[in-house]
């Protein structure tokens, strides 16, 4: 019984390591057509990721909480919370389910869930590893229509339906 207990623990480490979220900026761009640009961002991140043998073995999740996202009009933020409709979706979630080495960089692929919708994503990012941290760095851009968001208009100034999101997170390595 006791050979039976310790396979399992040591086979529950051996899957991976968790890597825990040092710090992490996730940013937001669209722009309100012949008026401004809206450039909200975050440093509250949540992270869930497990790394094995090499980098192409991270699985895991980030999320964040909408309400953290701040830009430099607070009247317009609150607007943004009521179109991602915060009250019924108080979160944004990446599950990343694979990276692939390119020829400079990686690809993500995974799925973003925002406004109930979870819809797969990939995004090229730029991994820098060394012995003891993990740097990401990366962006991709989404159709707030595909998550069943209407662009957001006020008389003749319409929202672009275009999100681009750039994030920048690292991570320490270690059980």
């Amino acid at each position: 019984m006791y050979k039976l207990i310790l396979i399992v623990v040591l086979s529950i480490f051996s899957f991976g390591n968790n890597l825990t979220l040092k710090k992490g900026e996730i940013q937001a761009h669209t722009e309100i057509f012949g008026d401004s640009e809206i450039n909200p961002k975050t440093e509250k991140v949540d992270s869930t990721l497990t790394i094995g043998e090499n980098i192409e073995s991270i699985k895991g999740k980030i999320s964040i909480v909408p309400l953290s996202l701040v830009s430099d009009n607070l009247h317009r933020d609150k607007h943004m919370y009521n179109v991602l409709n915060i009250e019924t979706n108080p979160s944004i979630n990446i599950e990343i389910k694979s990276i692939q080495k390119t020829d400079t960089n990686y690809k993500i692929n995974g799925f973003l869930t925002l406004n109930g919708v979870n819809k797969e994503i990939s995004s090229i990012v730029t991994i820098i590893e060394d012995p003891l941290l993990l740097n990401l760095s990366g962006n991709f851009s989404i159709k707030l229509t595909e998550f069943n968001i209407e662009p957001p208009s006020l008389l003749f100034l319409t929202v672009r339906d275009q999100i681009d999101i750039k994030y920048k997170l690292s991570y320490r390595k270690g059980k």
